[in-house]
């Protein structure tokens, strides 16, 4: 078997020494697609060959193959040896499939019934989703995975990780939450939920914390609250997926009560709702602890929003004479904010999401438009039409939230 194995290391290396034009060769007449597709699968087909042959590649070519890879075939062949996997880490960081890159956005629809649209039922039909990336492929939003519940919904989303709702028809209320990541169609946590108190003024809702670079902590914060006896009562949770548990409830102050209909977002480690006084509580959900962050001044009817952008965490206002403003927080100990934007004509505006990477403002109008503001330029680009079902105005449904996939499971 020796000769036959030298042999074969041979013909692979006179192969790889071949010019490059024998190895790209293509019959004539071929689509610029076709001939890419059969680009990649003689590149995965090589990469196949080199790992299980006796040829010896150097670290720096083993990096460049796998940083050339896209997601699955990635993952197949960093598993073909130790030293592989050993260098896959690096190749991840210079693989551009894997770079923070928004490939869309997520957002719920609501049933049709008499052709008339009911945003305030909790009936959710499905999940609809917006693919504005030549290099996302098919994501999967339709959760063909064991989610055992009539209606899912999205409650948050968070680098590439969707926190959903799954709704019991026959129940009439909300059952089971799962955390799942469709990159890669995987159920990472499942929690069934208990029936809701029968409180006045009850409320719940929930948001993810997942830190990419740190794999194992996923959070989940529960917040709810009441009212007895005409006194309010606020509570939040955390749990956490490293160890499986709940920690302990701990009171919110007087008053502190978060508004469903205004999605939060997870930044610096912290994840931070807005309140019904248009404070920011930020909570940090290793510690169980948080904080209230003053926002800047705005008029009582005024429609509030917060995201984050490049690492900061942004405060959106929009006036009653169509103008938007944007500021951003300096740093939580300074509790400074800056008016970095002002736009005009922002007439009809349903909701509005910040894209996390780059400086631009998804926004959600009338006749459920769906367009984007480069924040720099001030260029608006209209990207699609969302169905008639899309759950777009402010209630707990309707939000949207940009998806940037997460690849490592």
């Amino acid at each position: 078997m020796a000769p036959v194995s030298a042999r074969r290391s041979e013909r692979l290396k006179s192969k790889m020494a071949s010019p490059p034009e024998l190895l790209q060769t293509k019959p004539e007449g071929l689509a610029a697609s076709t001939s890419s597709h059969c680009t990649t699968r003689r590149k995965n087909k090589m990469a196949r060959r080199i790992a299980h042959s006796d040829v010896t590649l150097p670290d720096d070519a083993v990096i460049e193959i796998l940083s050339w890879l896209p997601p699955k075939p990635f993952f197949r062949f960093k598993c073909v040896s130790k030293s592989w996997c050993a260098l896959s880490s690096v190749a991840y960081d210079l693989n551009k499939h894997f770079q923070p890159t928004a490939h869309g956005l997520f957002y719920n629809t609501l049933p049709l019934e008499a052709g008339e649209v009911d945003y305030f039922s909790t009936n959710l039909s499905s999940v609809g989703f917006v693919n504005f990336s030549a290099e996302a492929g098919e994501v999967d939003n339709t959760f063909n995975v064991s989610l055992d519940s009539d209606n899912l919904k999205v409650v948050d989303c968070c680098n590439g990780l969707l926190l959903v709702k799954g709704w019991d028809l026959g129940l009439g209320h909300d059952t089971d939450l799962y955390v799942y990541n469709p990159a890669i169609k995987n159920i990472l946590a499942v929690w069934c939920l208990p029936p809701p108190k029968r409180l006045s003024r009850f409320y719940e809702d929930f948001s993810l914390a997942f830190d990419p670079y740190v794999q194992s902590q996923i959070h989940v914060v529960y917040f709810m609250g009441w009212c007895k006896e005409g006194v309010e009562y606020n509570y939040f949770q955390t749990f956490a997926f490293k160890t499986g548990k709940w920690k302990s409830t701990k009171k919110l102050g007087h008053g502190v009560r978060i508004i469903t209909y205004v999605q939060g977002t997870f930044v610096e480690g912290r994840v931070h709702r807005l309140t019904t006084r248009k404070e920011i509580l930020s909570i940090d959900p290793n510690r169980c602890s948080y904080q209230k962050t003053q926002t800047p001044h705005s008029h009582p009817r005024s429609y509030v929003y917060i995201g984050h952008s490049q690492g900061l965490l942004h405060f959106l206002t929009l006036d009653n004479n169509l103008k938007l403003s944007i500021w951003t927080l300096k740093g939580f100990d300074s509790q400074e904010w800056v008016l970095k934007h002002q736009l005009s004509g922002m007439n009809s505006v349903k909701n509005l999401v910040m894209h996390p990477g780059n400086n631009i403002l998804f926004v959600a109008s009338q006749h459920n438009r769906l367009a984007s503001v480069d924040l720099t330029t001030g260029k608006e680009e209209e990207l699609c039409i969302l169905p008639r079902g899309a759950a777009l105005s402010h209630t707990s449904s309707g939000c949207i939230w940009v998806y940037m996939p997460h690849y490592l499971k």
